[in-house]
């Protein structure tokens, strides 16, 4: 994980940037682990300042920034480039031991400003072009790798994180309400805004050029699935498939480590990475474990003793006591740069902590397989609609013993969208009243939705109500096919929000994490996959299930259930924050009056201190994100007032 920086001055006759891009590299310590310098173009009437933190990942001679042609062409780069091998053939280069940066700028040269298409990896890249008086950025496909910048008719200001950019003169330090009411109502729906009004992020998949006349922003490439002919069997592929991509995330520094949820994603990369090595004679994989106590809502010893047990991993177990979600949590703020949408992101650290303390300097994380693979349960919409009644009872009636949900009652509403209206009115009556005993059980408290938990007048100011409607809610058009609702969820915001969080906590440790699941010949190959392939006998992701016959043990392999984070966040709030949260709705209610519904804040309150164990999920993010903004808003305010 290296950090990027730069500023291109606009207008000629501006003063030197060296000061400045210095600044902003002492901003990014943090992420020079391994030393940090920067290059300046001072033959050029607008010579750009780039600047590279550097934390070496990758083998390669560093820091940079790199440069060619007689400093005619340079680049400063936070990439790992995963098809090495294609390029140098397309590039005619024999050099096998050319540095990332350097085959970006040979790509650039071949290919222009189509260059990021041919590219596989994660990456977020700037190269200076004297010669056109331009510099072009580049983000990766998915977003793995930050990049945030200010424009403005003086310069442009670009970096790996905000902080560094505001600590330029002249980059505004507004904060962005648009931001603020995506955050409570949980839509990162803007992929450009930040929390701040003049700093904006280089959405994935798109590049952006700039000169001293405009600033124009292209997508390179979109979301599809495959072309490619998909072989008989499609675990077999799966596998090779994902098999390259752990290998292509280990490439680069022995000291490679793995999270182990115990879950069936960070388990699958375990165990992969885990044979990898034990077939190559390495070391076994060091692997970093949360550690709940026995019974706890939390607790997945069992299944990471499962992985540990096969001697292919080396396990640290950390142990979690009782967990306090907003422990450290100023500075995790400080980190983060605004508001974030990870409750759990404290618990996270502790992971990178121990990972970093260890000597790790990458870690491979399971994130996005849900996504990525996909649970498949747009395939029930796909079964209706073809009238496959039978088929469609069977998953049903599977996915509830998964994922606990009424049988009866999700069949009869496919029932009412798919099926013919004579056998609509023959199953209605026995649906009422099946469902009438349901309703007459005691309900759970339901929590507010974001409509009511943001202040009327800011949702209107932001558009808000439009804006979800837009991107917050899958279109019944797109639900209704596997394929387009698998794009739907990873084209969603979310997914480099995620990315960003995870980036920034990490990099406070040293380390750089490394998504196996993000993939794009593996993201393009599941999305092309049919649905009995995501969602079979109940069990989604089932080609990954499949895949990892033989590897995974098979209690990982086939189990159904998944963690409950929410009572663990309610009780660790009630057990440990409880004077913080009174403070914060209470006493310091007025700081975000202006931004959520108080009332309603305090109703949510209210009902899970009656209900701490039937608290709902909408109150939980109700008050978690509440308490999140006022200190945020505090912080900011306090930094204000030493300014």
């Amino acid at each position: 994980m290296s950090g990027i920086a730069g500023i291109l001055p606009r207008q000629q006759g501006r003063p030197t940037a060296a000061a400045d891009i210095q600044q902003m590299l002492a901003r990014m310590q943090h992420r020079a682990r391994d030393g940090s310098s920067w290059w300046m173009d001072t033959t050029a009437p607008l010579g750009a300042t780039l600047g590279h933190a550097w934390l070496n990942t990758t083998d390669e001679a560093g820091p940079g920034p790199l440069t060619m042609a007689g400093g005619k062409l340079a680049v400063t780069a936070d990439c790992r480039l995963d098809n090495r091998e294609e390029l140098l053939a397309r590039l005619g280069i024999r050099d096998s031991s050319l540095a990332d940066g350097s085959l970006l700028m040979r790509a650039y040269l071949r290919w222009g400003e189509a260059c990021p298409t041919y590219l596989q990896g994660d990456f977020a890249f700037a190269i200076w072009d004297s010669e056109r008086q331009a510099l072009f950025c580049a983000r990766d496909h998915f977003g793995v790798k930050p990049f945030y910048y200010h424009a403005d008719d003086q310069r442009f200001i670009f970096a790996s994180e905000i902080g560094p950019i505001l600590g330029v003169g002249g980059a505004g330090a507004r904060l962005s309400e648009h931001q603020i009411s995506g955050f409570l109502a949980g839509l990162p729906d803007d992929p450009q805004s930040t929390p701040y009004t003049d700093i904006f992020r280089l959405p994935a998949r798109h590049s952006l050029t700039v000169s001293d006349s405009k600033v124009v922003l292209r997508r390179y490439w979109q979301i599809e699935p495959s072309p490619r002919p998909m072989r008989s069997d499609a675990a077999e592929e799966f596998r090779h498939l994902f098999s390259q991509s752990v290998r292509n995330r280990m490439r680069g520094t022995p000291a490679v480590g793995a999270m182990l949820s115990g879950g069936l994603d960070s388990s699958a990369i375990a165990c992969v990475a885990g044979l990898q090595n034990a077939m190559a004679r390495k070391p076994r994989l060091p692997t970093f474990s949360l550690i709940f106590e026995r019974g706890s809502s939390m607790d997945e010893r069992p299944f990471i003793d499962a992985v540990i047990g096969q001697q292919k991993v080396d396990g640290t177990l950390i142990a979690v006591g009782s967990y306090a979600p907003f422990a450290e949590f100023e500075r995790i703020l400080e980190e983060q740069e605004g508001t974030f949408l990870a409750p759990g992101l404290s618990l996270t650290r502790g992971i990178y902590r121990e990972a970093g303390a260890n000597g790790m300097k990458v870690l491979l994380d399971g994130h996005g397989g849900d996504e990525v693979v996909s649970q498949g349960h747009g395939h029930l919409h796909e079964l209706a609609n073809a009238g496959k009644w039978i088929e469609l009872w069977r998953e049903i009636r599977s996915a509830s013993n998964t994922y606990g949900d009424s049988m009866l009652g999700l069949y009869y509403q496919f029932l009412t969208l798919y099926g013919p209206a004579w056998r609509i009115a023959k199953l209605r009556h026995a649906a009422r009243r099946i469902l009438g005993r349901v309703r007459s059980r005691p309900a759970a408290p339901r929590g507010p939705s974001w409509r009511h938990l943001v202040n009327p007048e800011l949702a209107r100011r932001t558009d808000l109500v439009d804006r979800f409607h837009r991107a917050g809610h899958m279109p019944s058009t797109v639900s209704a096919s596997e394929a387009l609702s698998h794009r739907w969820i990873l084209s969603n915001g979310v997914v480099p929000h995620a990315f960003e969080v995870l980036d920034k906590a990490a990099a406070n440790f040293g380390v750089e994490p490394r998504y196996p699941f993000w993939d794009k010949p593996l993201v393009e190959f599941c999305l092309a996959l049919p649905g009995e392939e995501k969602l079979h006998n109940g069990f989604g992701r089932h080609v990954l299930r499949r895949a990892m016959e033989g590897i995974l043990p098979p209690s990982v392999q086939w189990r159904r259930d998944k963690i409950d984070f929410k009572s663990n966040l309610v009780h660790g709030m009630l057990g440990n924050h409880r004077d913080l949260v009174d403070k914060v709705l209470v006493s310091d209610a007025d700081r975000i009056a202006p931004y959520v519904n108080l009332p309603e804040v305090s109703a949510a309150y209210a009902r899970i201190l009656r209900q701490p164990d039937e608290a709902s999920l909408p109150d939980v993010q109700c008050v978690w994100r509440s308490i999140a903004l006022s200190l945020w808003l505090r912080q900011v305010q306090m930094r204000g007032s030493k300014a």
